[in-house]
């Protein structure tokens, strides 16, 4: 299965961990309400059944920071510092397929991602992102870990059905910040913006 969500090493996904703290690019608001179309086209053509994703929380993750018992004030104050390290190109992303990813429970993601050229923007963010950090949670001893294999991903909703890779009509917007969001296990809201940092103007570098 693709990594659901590429996390620093010695960060874990505890369950019974309340608190998450994960960086993410967010859909615009066209490229929700397109992506929000196509998951409610999904559901009719299949007969899906789940849970859907808020439009507001539509995104897709960079990396994550791991659960937490309680709001992880050392650890945000770190990934803030990383990021303010991170000199990246804006860029477009397109995301062309829809899949399920699979799991032995009955919470399967569907998903919508990309591929090639569609994410190598992302990809490069990633990359650069993931290096400041692993470098930022070392505590400067000059150990370091190469990027995890990621799969860039939209998740639209939770169902226990089975949806083969398929192309979709695409979801693309330009992609000019990354964030730093918070999310407490069960809120139904919008996730908390903890940072947002601006991604440079390629004609400008």
């Amino acid at each position: 299965m693709p990594h659901d969500q590429p996390v620093l090493p010695g960060i874990a996904l505890a369950p019974g961990l309340s608190h998450h703290t994960f960086f993410a690019v967010r859909a615009d608001a066209d490229a929700a309400q397109k992506a929000d179309r196509l998951r409610d086209q999904e559901i009719a053509l299949r007969h899906l059944a789940g849970s859907k994703v808020r439009k507001e929380r539509l995104h897709v993750t960079l990396v994550s920071l791991g659960w937490d018992a309680e709001f992880p004030e050392h650890k945000v104050g770190l990934a803030r510092l990383a990021a303010a390290q991170v000199n990246a190109p804006a860029f477009p992303l397109r995301l062309d397929r829809c899949l399920s990813f699979q799991r032995r429970n009955a919470r399967r993601p569907l998903v919508l991602c990309g591929h090639d050229a569609g994410v190598a923007g992302f990809m490069e963010l990633h990359r650069s992102l993931y290096g400041a950090l692993d470098s930022a949670f070392s505590g400067g001893t000059g150990t370091s870990h190469a990027a995890p294999s990621v799969t860039p991903h939209m998740t639209l909703m939770y169902s226990p059905s089975v949806v083969e890779e398929h192309p979709v009509e695409p979801v693309g917007w330009i992609v000019r910040e990354f964030q730093l969001l918070y999310n407490l296990r069960g809120s139904p809201g919008p996730y908390r913006v903890l940072g947002w940092w601006t991604l440079q103007d390629p004609r400008c570098m």
